[in-house]
This record gives C-alpha cells, structure tokens and sequence, in this order.
C-alpha cells in the first residue's frame, strides 16, 4: 500500500517543477488516498511523500488553483451543479489536520520546507477566505482548529513570512527543476 500512495503523490506533483501549485495537485483517482495516514510512516520515501501531497494540496487551494478540501456546506452547495463534482477528488480537512496536528514536530524537523509551506499556506487560506476555520468548517472539532493555531500557525507566524526560495522544496521532495533559477 505505501508504494500506492508514493506514486499516488508522485502523479499529483507532476508538473510542479514547471509551475509549482498551478501545475500540479490531480491527486483523485478511483477513490480517495488517504495520505495523512502516512505522516509518520516507517518508511522515509512513503513520509516524503505523503507530506508532500498534503503540501501541495494546500499550495493548490492557497493559490486558487484548485480546491480538494471542501466544508459540508460547500459541498452541498456545489454538488448539485449541473456538473456534479467527483467526491474521489475531495479530501476531509480534519483528517489532515489532526494528523498534522499528532505529527508537526517530527514533519519540521524533517522536511522544514514542507512544514514551512504549510505554515504559509495554512494562515494565509484562512485570511484569503476573511472567516475562522471555525466558522468555514463548522463540521470539524473546534478544538482541533484552536490548538493548531495555538501550538503551531501563532509560534511559527514568522515563517509565513519567510519566503524561501522554491529551489529548497523543490529539493526536499526530490523533483528535478526545470528553471536555472531553481537549480540547487
């Protein structure tokens, strides 16, 4: 199962050299990868890359690229379009952030290019949207939204203004760049 969700992950990042978070994030398939599962995985690759779907995922959502987390209420509203929405393409928030929440830590240390994406992306879905998570996905457990602005986005604020540059990530994940800029 781990080298499903590594080559699930890999055909989700495809592109991302070429135009980061526009050009990447195709992570549905015939049915929905859970990848938080995998954030503290024996297996180094399996944690790269789990971590690293999840990175872009809110990468591709922060950029308005496209969205895979999705409130009740959103997804009600939108599902009776008339082209319905493929729930495959479409993760729970929660699971991710409780995972994120249980493993932040050791994703820092690890992988901070990651973890410094998140951070960004996190605090600036949130201010984009001019509502709380709370209020956003009142389906999920208030608390879990508290301690993580709490334990992490609050103390970690500093680096949503980091700005590293791409190379570093495009590095930690592995991916050949493909602009002399990023080339490490």
């Amino acid at each position: 199962m781990a080298h499903h969700i590594i080559e699930q992950a890999k055909r989700g990042l495809k592109g991302f050299e070429i135009g980061y978070y526009h050009t990447s994030g195709c992570y549905g398939g015939e049915y929905e990868e859970e990848f938080y599962k995998y954030f503290a995985d024996e297996d180094f690759e399996t944690r790269k890359y789990s971590i690293a779907a999840f990175t872009c995922m809110l990468g591709t959502w922060e950029t308005k690229f496209c969205q895979v987390f999705w409130s009740v209420k959103e997804w009600e509203e939108n599902s009776s379009q008339r082209y319905p929405l493929n729930k495959s393409q479409f993760y729970y928030f929660e699971d991710y952030l409780y995972s994120f929440l249980e493993h932040h830590e050791q994703i820092e240390k690890e992988f901070p290019y990651m973890f410094e994406e998140i951070v960004d992306c996190l605090i600036k879905i949130e201010q984009d949207r001019g509502i709380s998570y709370e209020k956003w996905f009142p389906e999920i457990n208030p608390t879990v939204i508290h301690r993580i602005r709490q334990e992490i986005l609050i103390p970690k604020k500093y680096l949503a203004e980091k700005n590293s540059p791409m190379k570093y990530l495009l590095k930690e994940i592995g991916i050949e760049p493909f602009f002399e800029i990023d080339k490490y």
